[in-house]
């Protein structure tokens, strides 16, 4: 679907007859807080953190009857967080009251009917969350996503600089979509699939396809996406022009006696002006089990040229714990994080350094639901 077809089809919908309605609200959100111990090496830390792809938020949701089969909905929901974990190191994130701003993540309206949904705002892009297909519910503790911490590598040597994977390496963000001011379609299951395709500024386009299905006892689940940034690349790209590409997948097993293994890859090819930028990629696999209310994981990444010269691999535990009845969520993880590098990738991140130390980091935490 171009993005003519998709102006149509939003120009349709907003100007469709349709009968008065009360709309019918409600909220819902959630407060995760997190503690972490991280060595990086050199030093060691303690961060009072808020969980950064879990971050603290609270939102609204309204539905009503549009009239001639078309329902009508709009959604609105912020975070807030103190002393993001994104970023946080040994000495990094240890200053009380680091407090970010109200931030919207969704501000959108939609419509739906037999023939899909139509979404207008800030909302996900088609590709957001096609990394993240997974039975794993203890992501908390060991998630798909570098939310948890290992963020900030130190370089040995003279200068001890800093190398932060919040600005120089992110071990996920970059393969999956996000949430962006987008024209977005899904379109009604065809069967065990679903398709979806959104327009941004700057030229962006997004498409997906998402399956989700019982087989041989268990359940499937797979996502693969498309995405073009157009003539932005972006600064999560590590381009400063110049448009990037990226393909990325998931796929989840479970099996009924509750095992799951987890499995993402996604490749990205920058088009970019900026001077030893290029492709890298991602794979990452996982295996874990879910028992009663109980689930538990170990999962491994390997990340290549995300800042070019530099592989990265990662390690990680997880156990989550949820206590259905108030919606509670106790959790706590370990993750062990490397980076190796050529010489002319860690003189332009370290000048004089010798190398970057290994990063051990381990947290406990609670997230509660209230709606």
């Amino acid at each position: 679907m171009n993005k003519k077809a998709l102006a149509v089809a939003v120009a349709a919908a907003l100007t469709a007859p349709m009968a008065a309605q009360a709309i019918s609200t409600s909220w819902y959100g959630h407060i995760n807080r997190g503690l972490q111990f991280v060595d990086d090496g050199v030093a060691s830390d303690v961060n009072f953190t808020d969980v950064t792809a879990y971050s603290s938020r609270m939102g609204w949701t309204g539905t009503g009857d549009a009239g001639n089969g078309v329902t009508a909905g709009a959604k609105f929901e912020y975070d807030f967080r103190s002393n993001t974990s994104y970023g946080s190191g040994a000495g990094v994130n240890a200053v009380d009251g680091t407090d970010t701003a109200l931030r919207i993540r969704h501000a959108f309206v939609w419509f739906s009917g037999n023939w899909g949904k139509l979404s207008l705002g800030q909302t996900s892009d088609a590709t957001d969350g096609v990394a993240y297909a997974s039975h794993n519910s203890a992501w908390e503790g060991s998630e798909v996503a570098d939310d948890w911490g290992i963020t900030s590598f130190r370089a040995t040597g003279p200068g001890g600089v800093d190398v932060s994977i919040g600005t120089q390496y992110s071990f996920t963000s970059s393969y999956d979509g996000g949430r962006r001011d987008v024209v977005r379609y899904d379109s009604p299951s065809f069967g065990p699939v679903t398709a979806s395709v959104s327009a941004g500024s700057n030229s962006r386009f997004d498409a997906s396809l998402r399956l989700s299905t019982d087989l041989g006892g268990g359940s499937l689940l797979g996502r693969i996406g498309y995405a073009n940034a157009g003539g932005s690349a972006g600064p999560s790209s590590g381009a400063a022009t110049g448009s990037a590409e990226t393909i990325s997948g998931s796929a989840s097993y479970k099996f009924a006696q509750g095992t799951f293994i987890d499995f993402m890859y996604g490749e990205r090819d920058l088009n970019s002006t900026v001077v030893g930028r290029d492709n890298s990629d991602t794979i990452y696999v996982a295996l874990g089990h879910v028992w009663g209310n109980n689930s538990a994981v170990i999962d491994y990444r390997d990340a290549s040229d995300l800042t070019q010269g530099c592989d990265a691999d990662r390690i990680g535990l997880g156990f989550a714990h949820n206590i259905p009845a108030p919606k509670v969520t106790l959790y706590t993880g370990y993750h062990h994080a490397s980076v190796d590098c050529t010489t002319a990738a860690l003189g332009g991140l370290a000048p004089g350094a010798t190398g970057i130390g290994d990063l051990d980091e381990f947290h406990v935490g609670a997230r509660i639901h209230f709606d």
